[in-house]
């Protein structure tokens, strides 16, 4: 039965897990002197080559665009992404990833999977199914 108490504890574990997830991509990408915020955008980038307009970033990220268009600008600073004019129509930019960032992403996608896989290796199949089967649920209906 759903009860308040245990609908505040399910969002306060959400919390918590996203926390560790943060401190984890932080650490992760602290060597290559990206901010947690600056690697959401280089992954955004990374996994929708397509769509790079800032406002497409803006819409995917939940994010204005007085918040994303400095993050990307510091981002084309430090040779992480870099701005391209779309040719059908001078006035869009398109955002890319630099060579450099696209080995670093490769780097961070092995140190994430390095960093998390031994903790599955503790669970049971059975602990492992319910974990799997509970997120998936939880994305369903996130995404709703």
């Amino acid at each position: 039965m759903q009860t308040k108490e245990k609908r505040i504890e399910l969002i306060d574990m959400i919390k918590q897990l996203s926390n560790y997830f943060n401190n984890v991509r932080d650490a992760l990408c602290a060597p290559y002197g990206l901010s947690s915020i600056q690697a959401v955008i280089v992954l955004d980038i990374y996994h929708n080559p397509t769509q790079t307009k800032v406002t497409d970033i803006c819409k995917r990220l939940h994010k204005s665009t007085n918040t994303i268009s400095p993050l990307i600008n510091r981002l084309v600073a430090k040779g992480f992404l870099q701005k391209i004019q779309y040719q059908k129509d001078g006035r869009v930019i398109l955002i890319q990833l630099t060579k450099k960032t696209e080995e670093i992403i490769q780097n961070i996608n092995v140190d994430i999977y390095d960093f998390t896989w031994p903790m599955f290796e503790t669970l049971t199949d059975e602990e492992f199914n319910k974990i799997y089967d509970c997120l998936k649920l939880l994305l369903k209906v996130t995404t709703q």
